[in-house]
């Protein structure tokens, strides 16, 4: 019988940890991990933006927090071009990152460092959503051997180097998302208008993908809004587009282990919303469930961020929770 885990695939969500390495103030520093586990062999991938690059050098880490002093795995330096963006991968047997011994399923810390006296992380994410106190045990001086990218990229298996060109064709077309021209139609009262959004790149993204769901046109109070409605099947996911999947179906993906379907089931779907900035990019994602304006049927009691109830029409109305996709954060 074939092995079902024999791939699996996690993001850990960067937030920003230690201030003052933003390229501007309204411009926080982002990005994720990805982990990838696959035939005893582990993919680990850091992305990130808006870092400062005369700030670095930037250390890339995993970190086992539930040890003391914890276990850290130095995978390498990210570098950052001009536009405070830097991306690097690296493959490990998953039972040894970073010739620290460790299984890859022992980490539960994503951590960017900028080493020196002290632990200073601009960026940092857990796994869970249990959250521990890592950096005040973090010894930096218990230092774990680096092995030079030269090397390291000699040493790439066949399939890791499958995995890199699969890789740059994604980034190729991500590139010619983002140089295609958007034309959206709207249908008003029978008639046909068009409309052109001035859009940024992540909000082409994600129209493309929101194709395949229903537009709605809700009157809320939130200005400067699109809504669709997701219903509760999870579909396939295309790889090169799984960050993005990852925010539009974060309802059915239920993480960090939250369980919403149980509140989205009697409506059979739930909202998902894009707010946008003056330049067309987006500037905050929404998630609706529909429900009455009662503690009955707020998720969680608004303990996770549904703390806004908002009426669709004369019958009808939602709880939303607002997502600030560049911090990370969910504004309560």
């Amino acid at each position: 019988m074939a092995n079902k885990r024999a791939y699996t695939r996690y993001f850990i969500i960067f937030q920003e940890d230690d201030k003052g390495f933003g390229i501007a103030q309204d411009k926080p520093p982002t990005g994720y991990a990805k982990i990838e586990n696959k035939n005893g062999r582990s993919k680990v991938t850091f992305y990130v933006q808006n870092l400062l690059t005369e700030k670095g050098p930037y250390t890339a880490c995993l970190i086992d927090s539930t040890k003391n002093p914890p276990i850290l795995a130095r995978l390498g330096n990210i570098n950052v071009d001009e536009t405070g963006r830097g991306e690097i991968w690296w493959e490990y047997r998953e039972d040894d990152i970073a010739e620290t011994g460790n299984h890859i399923d022992r980490f539960n810390v994503a951590a960017i460092l900028v080493e020196g006296e002290s632990v200073v992380a601009p960026l940092s994410g857990q796994v869970g959503k249990d959250r521990s106190s890592w950096k005040e045990r973090l010894n930096l001086r218990a230092r774990i051997e680096e092995t030079p990218d030269e090397l390291e990229e000699e040493e790439l298996s066949e399939e890791a180097l499958k995995f890199k060109e699969y890789e740059e064709r994604i980034k190729d077309e991500i590139k010619k998302i983002n140089n295609e021209e958007v034309e959206i139609t709207e249908t008003r009262d029978g008639e046909k208008e068009k409309y052109e959004y001035k859009e940024s790149g992540y909000a082409k993204v994600f129209h493309k993908l929101l194709k395949r769901h229903e537009e709605l046109r809700l009157k809320t109070e939130m200005e400067n809004t699109r809504w669709w409605r997701i219903p509760l099947e999870r579909p396939m996911m295309d790889p090169k587009y799984m960050p993005y999947f990852c925010v539009i179906y974060h309802i059915l993906l239920a993480y960090p282990y939250m369980n919403y379907i149980m509140y989205a089931k009697k409506a059979g779907h739930y909202y998902f919303g894009l707010k946008y900035d003056d330049e067309g990019e987006i500037e905050y994602v929404i998630y609706g469930i529909e429900g009455e304006n009662n503690k009955k049927d707020q998720p969680y009691f608004g303990a996770t961020g549904f703390k806004k109830w908002l009426k669709i029409d004369d019958k009808k109305g939602m709880w939303i929770m607002i997502y600030n996709p560049w911090t990370g954060m969910v504004m309560m």
